[in-house]
């Protein structure tokens, strides 16, 4: 309590990263080859050695993070999930209608795949002996991704109309504006179905943290997603104009060529060259402003009862570090990568602020969890899905 006040006190929790380029090689290169030897049986014990060297140089307060995750556990994940994955190839090959089956029953399950990951990850996360924990329900994992199932339904809704508009004989204008409607309503439901699903995601995600009596809430609303999408869409039209600008100029460049030689390269040239643009542009503008204000929004928006927190990443310092990642990565022939994820790590912690009222006195940890939930931490990894943590 603030003595002059009464009110509670306020203070601000330390956060850094202490991770070296250097350490991190040594580990990321002896975890690639085990894994390469090892056919990807590795890969487990390559996960838990990462996320231990990865937690134990993030500190809050001066005290670190600690992953307690037994790889043995998630190696038997591992193994169920490898079975899948060649039941499904084999199928593929053999059985066509079963692999549709697996792919079915893949997607049925991964909303409790999902969950499963995040129960696992967070009960063995800690931080001064205090064990983190995930509250979210089986349920509410299924209900995040009820506006996807909302937008197949709404195109069955307008296939379903363009087909009845059609067999009426429609005259031609009028069929090329359904056309164009059915496109425009088509892509607008896309973008508010991803919004929305994205937000639910986050607010179940978020909202289940939980560490001794503290439990997570995510104050965000769907208008803020929105306005951050049209953003996004204006430098993709922007990019999309540079482009085309920059490919009519070199094909006028051709047409005003003396010969033919350099006029055929300036027609071959341009094509190239405007994509290149166009994919530069997204890859080191639209990729780092969306994902700085997501950041941002995802970040000011979490709280708990005690606990504040606050992101202020810089997109023009995310996007040249991501410039120069790329670049070192390509002269290096890839090995600069462990080098660029500690750099963007660090970027990106930096930039986010904790705030404590009161004091941590009452804060308890609960018991170390059991680790039944690997498989599903393993399944995010090896189907390439990004559960966000």
């Amino acid at each position: 309590m603030d003595p002059t006040t009464g009110a509670p006190s306020r203070r601000e929790l330390p956060l850094a990263f202490t991770a070296s380029g250097s350490e991190y090689f040594r580990i990321w290169i002896v975890n690639l080859l085990l894994t390469v030897v090892t056919l990807g049986l590795y890969l487990p014990f390559a996960k838990a050695r990462r996320l231990r060297y990865f937690y134990a140089n993030t500190l809050v307060d001066d005290q670190p993070l600690a992953f307690h995750g037994d790889p043995w556990t998630m190696f038997r994940g591992h193994l169920v999930v490898v079975g899948f994955g060649a039941a499904y190839f084999l199928s593929g090959k053999f059985v066509p209608e079963l692999a549709f089956a697996l792919v079915l029953a893949f997607m049925l399950l991964w909303p409790a795949l999902w969950r499963s990951s995040l129960v696992f990850r967070l009960r063995n996360t800690s931080w001064r002996g205090i064990r983190f924990g995930f509250t979210g329900s089986l349920g509410g994992a299924y209900k995040c991704f009820l506006p996807w199932l909302g937008l197949v339904l709404a195109i069955a809704l307008f296939g379903a109309l363009a087909a009845g508009f059609g067999n009426l004989g429609a005259p031609a204008a009028a069929s090329v504006a359904l056309v164009v409607t059915l496109v425009l309503g088509f892509y607008a439901l896309a973008f508010v179905a991803a919004a929305m699903t994205w937000l639910w995601l986050k607010r179940y995600q978020h909202g289940s943290y939980r560490i001794a009596q503290q439990q997570g809430e995510l104050r965000m609303s769907l208008g803020d997603l929105l306005r951050l999408g049209l953003k996004a869409l204006g430098l993709t039209l922007l990019a999309l104009t540079v482009g085309v600008l920059l490919i009519s100029a070199l094909l006028w460049m051709a047409g005003s060529a003396g010969n033919s030689g350099s006029r055929s390269l300036w027609v071959n040239l341009g094509p190239v060259l405007g994509m290149l643009l166009l994919y530069a542009v997204l890859l080191f503008t639209w990729g780092p402003y969306v994902g700085a204000r997501l950041q941002d929004l995802l970040w000011s928006g979490t709280r708990s009862r005690q606990l504040r927190f606050r992101s202020r990443l810089s997109a023009r310092a995310l996007a040249w570090l991501t410039l120069k990642n790329w670049l070192l990565i390509i002269i290096t022939l890839g090995l600069y990568r462990p080098f660029a994820v500690v750099a963007t790590t660090r970027l990106r912690l930096q930039a986010v602020r904790i705030g404590l009222l009161g004091e941590m006195d009452g804060w308890f940890g609960e018991a170390a969890a059991a680790q039944e939930h690997a498989i599903g931490e393993m399944g995010g990894d090896f189907f390439g899905f990004d559960v966000g943590l």
